[in-house]
């Protein structure tokens, strides 16, 4: 994987230069909210020292341009953890970087003497050359009390507000502030007019000796080592040591428990150590990787890590393009309604997948699950799984209306694990329990499917329609209590469409491989309809009586229709074992017995006692719910 990831940070590495892994790269709206023009703006922040103010120079404000304005003022990313801030210019959103930078921290307790770029550059680059720019900051340093007094939120004093600038500026909806940049003002020191920091020799030498310089090889590095990256003996092997803490590299190789596992732990610097060129194709290929290959699995997020042969000539701009459709197909909402039948997405190399679940808030990275070693003819099957079964369900004339099963609040999805991902109950109290990664896991890793659980999701989630739980699962869409019934049903042919796909991927136990293909085309005579559907199911005589049953709950309920209390309410959703099953229909023939309709469920009854047998039940409680209410749902294709 660490080979995959060299070659893709030396791809990025010819498409880029030297500074572009530190400049951070804004990314604008065109548009408003209201979709209209969108323009966007940068300003000068000017430290008069002459006259001792704090002003916003208007005469500084300039259209964005996105292409160049970064690395010429110098607009690093945050490096985040215990390093100083040594930062220019900023974002709105990070203005405090801007305060660190010239005046230290912003802690009531805490009264720094000097500025962090102050405190670096004369603990480390304090230099004859740079004395008129030490000096500089010093007089910057003592402007700290107007800056604080401009700055300083009202009704929050250890809170600054950046937003007085664009108050300052009387900026309309359309116009938007994308970055600040310091300048200075000082006759005595040779500033006569305001002028960007970012544009003083003095920092722009700084920072290129931090950046830059300092990967260069040193004399004492001239000994050749071995480079555990590329396993290839170089000259400037040293202990890792990348320039940001939200690295993939970073996180992947010091954890114990990922692929550093055979590593002496009290040895491990000595033992992984990685030449500085290729420490810094590793951080191309982290931001890469990290900015255009993140995907939601189980609400959590994800980065996909490809893996390649070490031998293999890649075209990273063929492949990966490739491979982030693939993932689009598998993860996403979108119902790529341009996509042909036939997904042709294929690709000479071999490759694998691995999906890492991570935590980052910019300063750290945690790795949370990973998903490893998914072959790319299992992840193509699985796609082409989802695809088939996505075109069968639509092709089901006179069963299920497809599209309205798959509408979300307007919009039609794609069948795919973003659908799974919303029936499967995910209780908010129970966070660390994630049963929908679980299951993707174990198909995405090609491991057996317990259908025992699935049936235990399904109850759980009718228990959330039926009672209105939402709360409890925020990863479920809400139907209101009057639409009940078409919960039932979007739930029962999302299951049923789920249980396809896995019996496609050859994913169930042999014993439970009764939930097989569905039909190819359905005749319109209703009773033929439903043989057609046990036949392509494959459904034993336990599910065919229940489906039956849940036929009789689907009459009697309609004849109850406008009642505030319905038979509905006598099905268990925990479960329903032998006795359940009889005290439900008895109750139901009654029920049609006291609407004198007892004839619209004589045929259906007759059906469900014919494959009922009572001496030899041994149906699990929660599946025997899941094929009554098939039968209570079957049929609906109105919206």
């Amino acid at each position: 994987m660490l080979n995959t990831l060299l070659k893709i940070g030396q791809w990025q590495s010819d498409k880029t230069n030297e500074w572009d892994r530190f400049i951070n790269k804004p990314k604008v709206s065109r548009f408003n909210k209201k979709n209209e023009p969108l323009k966007n703006y940068i300003i000068g922040l000017v430290f008069d020292l002459d006259e001792g103010l704090i002003n916003i120079d208007t005469t500084t404000l300039r259209e964005f341009d996105e292409a160049n304005d970064p690395a010429k003022f110098n607009l690093l990313k945050i490096q985040g953890g215990n390093n100083k801030a040594i930062y220019t210019s900023v974002e709105p959103t990070k203005f405090i970087q801007l305060y660190k930078t010239f005046f230290g921290k912003l802690n009531k307790n805490n009264y720094p003497e000097k500025g962090e770029l102050q405190e670096i550059i004369e603990r480390e680059f304090s230099l004859p050359s740079n004395e008129r720019f030490r000096e500089l900051l010093k007089l910057i340093f003592s402007q700290k009390r107007q800056f604080k007094k401009f700055f300083l939120k009202e009704d929050d004093p250890k809170k600054l507000d950046p937003k007085k600038i664009t108050k300052e500026l009387d900026l309309s909806r359309n116009e938007n502030l994308v970055f600040i940049y310091a300048c200075v003002k000082c006759n005595e020191l040779g500033y006569p007019e305001p002028t960007p920091v970012a544009h003083i020799a003095e920092y722009t030498d700084f920072i290129f000796s931090k950046f830059i310089d300092d990967n260069k090889i040193s004399p004492k590095e001239q000994t050749e080592k071995l480079c555990y990256a590329s396993g290839e003996k170089l000259l400037d092997v040293e202990e890792l040591n990348l320039k940001t803490r939200r690295s993939l590299n970073k996180m992947f190789v010091t954890e114990t428990r990922n692929y550093a596992n055979l590593f002496n732990e009290k040895a491990f610097q000595k033992n992984y150590q990685l030449s500085k060129n290729n420490q810094i194709l590793l951080d191309l290929a982290s931001t890469f990787v990290l900015n255009n290959y993140k995907t939601r699995i189980a609400g959590l997020n994800h980065v996909i890590i490809p893996q390649f042969l070490q031998t293999d000539n890649i075209d990273f701009d063929v492949i990966l393009g490739k491979l982030k459709t693939g993932v689009e197909l598998l993860f996403s909402f979108t119902a790529l309604e341009d996509l042909s039948e036939n997904i042709e997405i294929k690709t000479d190399n071999v490759y694998w997948l691995n999906f890492l679940a991570f935590e980052s808030d910019g300063n750290f990275f945690k790795s949370t699950n990973l998903i490893k070693d998914v072959s790319k003819f299992h992840f193509l099957q699985v796609i082409r799984s989802f695809h088939e079964v996505q075109w069968e369900m639509r092709e089901m004339n006179g069963v299920v209306d497809w599209d309205s099963v798959m509408n979300d609040y307007g919009k039609i999805g794609y069948l795919n694990f973003n659908t799974v991902y919303g029936i499967i109950p995910l209780r908010k109290d129970k966070e660390k329990k994630n049963t929908a990664l679980h299951l993707f896991k174990s198909v995405l890793e090609n491991r057996k499917i317990e259908i025992g659980h699935l049936f235990e999701y399904f109850c759980e989630l009718i228990l959330c329609y039926r009672y209105e739980r939402y709360k409890s699962y925020t990863n479920i869409k809400r139907y209101g209590g009057d639409y009940f019934i078409f919960a039932v049903r979007d739930a029962v042919f999302k299951y049923l469409a789920f249980f396809q796909v896995i019996k496609k991927l050859k994913l169930l136990n042999m014993e439970q491989e009764n939930i097989a293909i569905l039909a190819e085309e359905v005749v319109q005579d209703f009773v033929q309809r439903i043989q057609d559907f046990f036949e392509k199911m494959k459904f034993n005589d336990h599910q065919k009586a229940m489906f039956y049953l849940g036929r009789i709950l689907s009459s009697v309920a309609y004849m109850q229709l406008g009642k505030n209390k319905t038979v509905i309410e006598k099905v268990n959703y925990h479960g329903m074992d032998r006795d359940d099953i009889v005290r439900l229909r008895k109750d139901l023939f009654e029920k049609a017995k006291q609407y004198n309709q007892t004839g619209k469920i004589i045929f259906n009854d007759s059906k469900f006692g014919f494959y009922f047998n009572f001496n030899e039940w041994n149906m699990n409680p929660q599946e025997a719910v899941f094929f009554l209410l098939t039968g209570y749902s079957f049929g609906i294709v109105k919206q």
